[in-house]
């Protein structure tokens, strides 16, 4: 009868291999069980910055800048729109342009509310492409799919983005001061300084919701199924997107100046009155972390990838980790103390040795900030004082 070969040794001599591949490569086997960290996220090298450019401007802003990346778009209280170099600050063009709303880039043309006229600019050149009459004065313009919204006090209006054809109007209403406008997949959201809130349909202008808050609200802020919005009764409110119900709300010890999502920490950072910065929880408000800003906010938090950036009277500006709240450096402009004219402007991808934020002051300055760290700045070729080395004493034959 023939031998029957164990079945255990082949497990034995893949054994013996693979502890004889520990014994003479060590190192590549830890590498193995080493675990790669990723990357750190682009935006949390943003501080500490540096000033690149600093301009005066001809008049102080009438409304907060935009930029396209490659050029800043001021609105004059003299009643022009300037354009200034996004990396050097020098101006590119001027039109005559009364704004009574802030500019919307969107691609390859600006829009911008002029009384009860939308207007669409070339941003290379800032000529007239065409312009739509609009139904009231346009205080607040956002872009959803193919529709340009613009809205003001009592009233909003959707026009096509192409062409500025009017699509729908809604008249009904309040006819208060519009405090923001927001748009979701489906919805335009507007609030209003009596306290009101309103969804209107995007496909019609039909008003789905009103919410009445106690107090005046902050520019709201549509995600997917909630609506977020601060008011100054220093709480902070989450609505229902479908009914406008609330959620949920959270007290505060300050009023609220506006709120910023991101969908890669899954987080909601609001900043108040009480110089306090906040991240909670979209669904239930809980809250993960709170700091300290040094300030009182002047304008919406901006969630970056990597870093919360708020805008604040002194320092202008502070850069928090957005997982953590960790300080990551704050930025005092140099020379008289001024106030931040809207959300500061942020380029889309940080690059070595180019500007990194741009900020409007309510005095008519302006600045360009860039990054240090991505500067590489390196330190000047010293004189040698001394040879390196030591003596060597001289050899003799004997």
């Amino acid at each position: 009868m023939a031998a029957t070969r164990p079945r255990y040794c082949g497990a034995l001599l893949v054994a013996a291999l693979w502890l004889t591949a520990g014994l003479v490569c060590p190192g590549e086997l830890a590498a193995q069980r080493t675990k790669r960290l990723p990357p750190p996220p682009p935006f949390a090298s943003l501080f500490p910055l540096e000033e690149a450019w600093m301009i005066e401007l001809p008049a102080a802003p009438a409304a907060p800048a935009a930029h396209d990346g490659g050029r800043v778009y001021v609105p004059l209280a003299s009643g022009a729109l300037l354009a200034l170099d996004w990396n050097n600050g020098e101006s590119v063009w001027s039109v005559p342009l009364r704004a009574t709303s802030p500019v919307l880039p969107a691609g390859d043309v600006l829009y911008v509310g002029a009384g009860d006229s939308l207007r669409a600019l070339d941003p290379a050149t800032g000529a007239d492409r065409w312009s739509a009459h609009a139904s009231g004065s346009l205080q607040k313009l956002t872009l959803a799919g193919r529709f340009v919204l613009g809205a003001g006090g009592g009233f909003a209006q959707a026009f096509d983005a192409s062409s500025g054809a009017a699509a729908w109007t809604q008249t009904e209403l309040p006819p208060r001061e519009l405090t923001g406008v927001t748009a979701s997949d489906d919805a335009l959201v507007t609030s209003f300084a009596d306290g009101t809130i309103v969804a209107l349909a995007l496909a019609d202008g039909r008003q789905l919701w009103t919410r009445a808050l106690d107090s005046r609200p902050a520019a709201p802020l549509a995600t997917a199924d909630t609506v977020y919005v601060g008011a100054t009764d220093n709480r902070f409110y989450a609505l229902n997107a479908k009914d406008g119900k609330v959620r949920w709300s959270w007290r505060t010890g300050g009023d609220i100046v506006g709120a910023a999502a991101d969908a890669k920490t899954k987080a909601i950072y609001y900043s108040a009155l009480d110089a306090v910065v906040r991240a909670v929880n979209p669904g239930n408000g809980h809250q993960r972390w709170k700091r300290d800003g040094g300030t009182r906010p002047v304008a919406t938090p901006l969630a970056l990838d990597g870093s919360v950036l708020v805008a604040g009277l002194s320092p202008a500006l502070s850069g928090f980790n957005p997982l953590t709240g960790a300080p990551q450096g704050t930025f005092d402009l140099p020379g008289e103390v001024g106030e931040v004219h809207g959300t500061p402007l942020v380029a889309g991808i940080l690059a070595p040795r180019t500007v990194s934020v741009a900020v409007v002051l309510k005095d008519g300055r302006a600045y360009g900030l860039r990054s240090v760290t991505l500067m590489f700045n390196e330190n000047p070729p010293q004189p040698l004082l001394a040879l390196p080395g030591k003596p060597l004493t001289r050899e003799r034959l004997p």
